[in-house]
């Protein structure tokens, strides 16, 4: 029953328009983090192997990886981070609902 109680809590809150984008940037920020982590255990790199291979430094993949809101990562480095995966981004921009 806990889970409908929050529900309902977080359906009234995102009803405030700036919590609402707030909400929505994160949920981005973490899609991310765990698309490029799983992407990352699924090739069999660590995060140091995946930095090397990147050109960017370890902390910068943990930051990623964690959704690091006080820290982003330009898109620029998301994009040589995915390039060493072997992967690249579409990214699709829509109306919002």
């Amino acid at each position: 029953m806990k889970g409908k109680n929050f529900d309902k809590y977080l359906k009234s809150k995102l009803k405030d328009k700036e919590i609402s984008i707030h909400y929505e940037e994160i949920k981005m920020h973490l899609k991310i983090a765990k698309t490029i982590e799983d992407i990352r255990l699924k090739s069999g790199l660590t995060q140091a192997q995946l930095a090397k291979k990147a050109k960017v430094s370890q902390p910068m993949i943990a930051r990623l990886e964690k959704g690091d809101q006080d820290r982003v990562p330009t898109l620029s480095t998301i994009n040589k981070v995915l390039t060493a995966l072997g992967y690249e981004a579409d990214l699709t921009i829509r109306k919002a609902s």
